[in-house]
């Protein structure tokens, strides 16, 4: 209802009324006529199906009734003064006129007066959290040197997760820090005498040491343990094999 109250800038009141066929909840039969034609042209209904029904009603609202036969005739005299009184002009065209600007006055009412279409919001997608929990083993060293003419004498580690990565820092027994790193986040841990790093998606993250990339730390998903030292050095410390049975 509030959709084709919209359509044809009326008042659901109205529309309900003609659904009803209650004309007396309606301004006029004018109105009712002009609301079911817009009705009918909305629906495709073709306006000569209507036309004689809208044809046989009255101001009432009922079919006309056949005018009784007059009386008499009026004597020429009086004809002659009701012509001098009362002139033959049609009065249709400004009786038009005045319907027009009334209808264009309901039609503006009605569009003034619409109820405000409701507006859909969409909820925020919550992105899941993936913890990746480090493998604990026993370590053996893998050591690299990255080292070159500008060496530090401290740690600076320049961190930037292309993948979801959960990462853990500490220095002389300290955490430095530990938590998640997000697609296209970085972090930045500077002045470290040493600092021992978990990674848990070696796959998803870069890292320069001391403002220099030290290459791929590992595969997609591989947990990782790097040692940092001053020098520019890092070692990649892999798990050692469980001892075979005897």
């Amino acid at each position: 209802m509030a959709e084709i109250a919209e359509e044809l800038c009326l008042t659901q009141r109205y529309l309900r009324a003609l659904e009803q066929n209650d004309l007396k909840s309606l301004p006029g039969i004018f109105f009712y006529k002009s609301f079911v034609r817009q009705y009918a042209a909305l629906l495709g209904v073709p306006a000569k199906l209507i036309q004689p029904g809208l044809s046989a009603l009255t101001e009432d609202g009922q079919s006309p009734r056949a005018s009784p036969p007059p009386v008499r005739e009026l004597d020429p005299l009086v004809q002659a003064s009701n012509r001098y009184y009362f002139a033959d002009r049609r009065i249709g065209v400004p009786v038009g006129m005045l319907a027009a600007v009334v209808v264009v006055c309901s039609v503006f009412y009605g569009w003034w007066n619409r109820p405000p279409r409701p507006q859909l919001t969409r909820a925020p997608r919550s992105v899941p959290t993936v913890m990746i929990q480090p493998q604990i083993a026993t370590p053996t060293l893998q050591v690299a040197d990255v080292s070159g003419e500008d060496d530090m004498s401290h740690v600076v580690l320049n961190l930037s997760a292309t993948e979801a990565t959960w990462i853990s820092i500490t220095s002389d027994g300290k955490q430095i820090f530990s938590g998640m790193l997000q697609p296209s986040q970085t972090k930045t841990v500077s002045g470290l005498d040493a600092a021992m790093m978990k990674v848990g998606n070696a796959g998803g993250l870069e890292v320069r040491l001391n403002g220099k990339a030290i290459g791929p730390l590992g595969a997609r998903g591989q947990v990782r343990h790097i040692l940092f030292t001053p020098g520019n050095n890092f070692q990649i410390i892999e798990p050692t094999p469980p001892p075979s049975p005897l």
